[in-house]
């Protein structure tokens, strides 16, 4: 009996395949090593002046300095936050309050993004062009990659903001932000606010590689703990505080700082950085072998993005199966012991449509039958050919059905 006999009778293994890094990744052992005494012995508000605080304090501050050196920008130009969502909430908020405070009424500001945003940054947007400030949505490819020309058309003197994700969390797509920033300061002074949630393990996320202004990140998708960010920003940025309370993080994220977590998170990105460009290597090439896979046992699939190792994350792998309702094939998936996505975690579950590959394809049916396959460091060979095995068999059956 081989490997696909004994899973459809019923004999697990008991050995779970994990695809699901883009939504969330394990802890590294080192991290927890790292925060475990953290729990147990520092329990001091690092504002206090006494000796539990102060001890606490300069873990802090080590590890801001950690990240900076990391990301190549002033130690002063580090903030912590509770998540990727709430750096890229403050982040936008913080930029458009600030243009404001300087004297750019909201009428007379406009900001670009696109229609493949994470919902941190899209709602945030949102709530903004709801009011005053005008909208733009640049134009994107077929491989989800921001048309230059066409962004270049958008760009005016009333730009204060662009923001996007330097790799979508659903398609995997690389935008090309050195770019971006060279046409913009061409046109003015706008601010390029980066969600680089996604890419410290596949990606260079250092400031000045990227053009960034401003850059968010997460500690929960690069093996570090979830209830950590980062807002950095290049020096003299100037960003107006969106949430009030005490004078912690400069004002812009006031709250006692969570201290196990920024230690842990700064292990996280420490260890992400350093081994960037051979784990991007190795799972690169796993990604290609899956998408082989694809197309020689589902030969009705498509796949979305594009395939070039410097245009798509090196761990994606999105797919469309037209016909196939794929929120039930992640269900099977599930149940046979494989955890998948059809798109990003935060847009909700349930059914509906992906609004990235719309907006990439203009293909409703492709847009409706997305599934989402990201690899970690630890995925092989073996369980991309049992994930492709499941997969084959389901849409096999759910074909007969239809047919009958």
């Amino acid at each position: 009996m081989n490997f696909l006999e004994r899973l459809m009778s019923g004999h697990h293994s008991g050995d779970r395949i994990y695809m699901d890094y883009a939504a969330a990744t394990p802890l590294r052992h080192e991290v927890w090593e790292a925060m475990r005494p953290i729990y147990k012995d520092v329990f001091g508000n690092p504002s206090g002046v006494h000796q539990e605080g102060q001890r606490a304090r300069a873990l802090i501050e080590k590890t801001r300095e950690k990240i900076a050196r990391l990301l190549t920008i002033r130690t002063e130009d580090v903030m912590f936050t509770s998540g990727g969502t709430e750096a890229n909430n403050i982040a936008i908020a913080g930029v458009i309050e600030a243009a404001w405070a300087d004297g750019q009424p909201y009428e007379e500001m406009e900001i670009i993004t696109t229609k493949l945003e994470h919902p941190s940054l899209t709602e945030t947007i949102k709530a903004y062009g709801d009011g005053a400030v005008t909208v733009h949505h640049a134009p994107v490819d077929e491989d989800g990659r921001i048309i230059l020309s066409e962004f270049e058309k958008l760009l005016s003197e009333k730009t204060v903001l662009v923001a996007t994700a330097l790799i979508n969390s659903e398609v995997g797509v690389i935008q090309p932000t050195r770019k971006l920033k060279k046409l913009m300061k061409e046109k003015g002074n706008a601010v390029l606010v980066v969600d680089g949630a996604q890419a410290p393990l596949w990606h260079p996320i250092q400031l000045e590689v990227l053009g960034a202004d401003v850059l968010t990140l997460d500690a929960g998708k690069c093996y570090g703990p979830k209830g950590a960010g980062v807002i950095a920003r290049r020096h003299g940025i100037a960003l107006t505080p969106s949430i009030f309370g005490g004078g912690q993080e400069q004002g812009l994220r006031p709250g006692t700082e969570n201290l196990a977590v920024i230690v842990g998170m700064g292990v996280a990105l420490e260890l992400a950085v350093v081994g960037v460009e051979r784990r991007a290597e190795g799972v690169n090439e796993l990604r290609d072998y899956f998408f082989a896979s694809v197309e020689k046992e589902l030969p009705d699939a498509v796949i979305n993005g594009s395939r070039e190792s410097g245009e798509r994350a090196a761990n994606n792998v999105n797919i469309s199966l037209p016909g196939i309702d794929t929120e039930f094939a992640v269900v099977v998936l599930d149940e046979y012991g494989v955890a998948a996505s059809t798109k990003s975690a935060c847009s909700g579950a349930g059914g509906g449509e992906s609004t990235v590959v719309k907006a990439m394809t203009s293909d409703a049916a492709r847009a409706k039958s997305t599934l989402r396959f990201t690899l970690g460091e630890t995925s092989s060979k073996q369980q991309v050919d049992q994930v492709v095995a499941i997969l084959k068999q389901h849409v096999a059956k759910m074909q007969k059905i239809d047919s009958e």
